[in-house]
Parts: C-alpha cells; sequence; structure tokens
C-alpha cells in the first residue's frame, strides 16, 4: 500500500496530454469532481463517439477529446448545468492519475482547475495551512495510480 501524500490547499498539477506547463490547481474538498478551464467549447456530434474541441487559453491552441460522459454540476448558489467529462492523465506529487475531468469556463475565477474529493479520496491528505508542498517540476521517479471511476 503507498502511503498518502500531503498536498497543499493548492498545487501544481501536470496535464501531459494537454499541455506542457503544469497548472496552479486548488485542492476543494468541498467540490465532488474535478474541473479544467475550458474556453470555446465545440461539441462534435459523431459515430461511434462525440468528441469536444477546446482551448485552455482564449488565444492558445485547440485540443480535440472524446467525451466520456456528462455530469450535472450543482454550484455554490445551487445552479445546475451539466458538463463535459472527458479522460485524461494527471500528475500530482510524484504520482500519476487516470482521470474524469469536467470541461467548464472558469475564466473568471482564480483557479484554473479544481480537484475535488473524488479524486483525493485515492490517497491524499489536504494541509490546508499549505500550499505547493510539491513542486512544479516532473521528477524522474513516478507512480502509477491507474485509473479514477
Amino acid at each position: 500500500m503507498i502511503r498518502p501524500a500531503v498536498v497543499g490547499w493548492r498545487e501544481w498539477v501536470g496535464l501531459p496530454e494537454i499541455q506542457r506547463a503544469p497548472v496552479l490547481a486548488k485542492i476543494d474538498t468541498g467540490a465532488w469532481s474535478n474541473t479544467l478551464h475550458a474556453a470555446d467549447i465545440e461539441i462534435i456530434e459523431s459515430v461511434p463517439e462525440s468528441r469536444i474541441r477546446f482551448k485552455l487559453e482564449e488565444k492558445g491552441k485547440w485540443f480535440e477529446r472524446p467525451i466520456d460522459k456528462w455530469r450535472r454540476i450543482r454550484d455554490t448558489g445551487g445552479h445546475e448545468t451539466l458538463r463535459p467529462v472527458i479522460r485524461t492523465t494527471i500528475e500530482i506529487a510524484s504520482r500519476d492519475f487516470d482521470v474524469e475531468m469536467c470541461l467548464a469556463d472558469r475564466s473568471q475565477l482564480k483557479h484554473r482547475m479544481i480537484l475535488g474529493r473524488n479524486f483525493l479520496r485515492l490517497g491524499f491528505i489536504v494541509n490546508p495551512s499549505r500550499q505547493c508542498i510539491h513542486t512544479m517540476i516532473r521528477s524522474d521517479e513516478r507512480i502509477e495510480m491507474g485509473s479514477m471511476e
């Protein structure tokens, strides 16, 4: 069994399948799911799978991924929205995870990524008095943690 990793209230997270530079993510025990900022979202309906096109920045490059599913999300104000979910790899605390990631426009919010408690239960302890405990530089020694359902 692998010991839980202690993380701060925000941490650097790698998205190797999407971009080179790490993203500063808020560790949010109040949120259930993970969310990544996406701009200019376009849904491409096709057979056998629907796909999504998006940018991480307004003038950034386009990414296209299969839509894994749709998830109903309720914000802190109680408003419900339906968000597309993709699967991707994230790197945090020298560990790699295959995760579900909701896409939403977070351009008006401070953090472009949220890691929710469904992910955190895979082996993290949150220290709310710390931030950026783990370096933004990818370590050579990686632990592949598998997929998150």
